[in-house]
């Protein structure tokens, strides 16, 4: 269960509050994806991704060579609604930013991370 000091510890960090946010609104999303959202290197955004992890925020799913992160279905109603409000911030147009480069990211088509690795299918 997510305590308050363990949220807003978390969220205390942009790269997280970015991540968090990306999560939000894309669903289930790959690391390389949020790599590209967020244009921070692949170190950074997994230490990150493993605070957010540390404080049941997100769960990962492995598939092959690849996680896969999503925000939690079951926060609690008041969490939730904290990581919702954040799109709405003042600094709401970076996440708006964030989003628009894993759209686009996305929009490539089967030229991602996944479509070489299915080992686990």
């Amino acid at each position: 269960m997510v305590t308050e000091d363990d949220l807003f510890s978390v969220l205390s960090h942009e790269a997280r509050r970015r991540l968090l946010v990306l999560l939000e609104g894309c669903g289930e999303l790959c690391v390389c994806d949020l790599v590209a959202g967020v244009d921070l290197p692949q170190a950074v955004v997994s230490r990150h991704l493993a605070a957010l992890r540390a404080v049941e925020l997100v769960v990962a799913r492995k598939r092959g060579t690849w996680v896969y992160y999503r925000r939690r279905a079951d926060l609690a109603p008041w969490v939730a609604d904290v990581i919702a409000a954040l799109r709405e911030a003042p600094e709401g147009q970076v996440y708006a930013h964030d989003a628009r480069r894993v759209a686009a990211l996305q929009a490539q088509g089967p030229v991602r991370c996944d479509t070489n690795d299915r080992s686990d299918e």
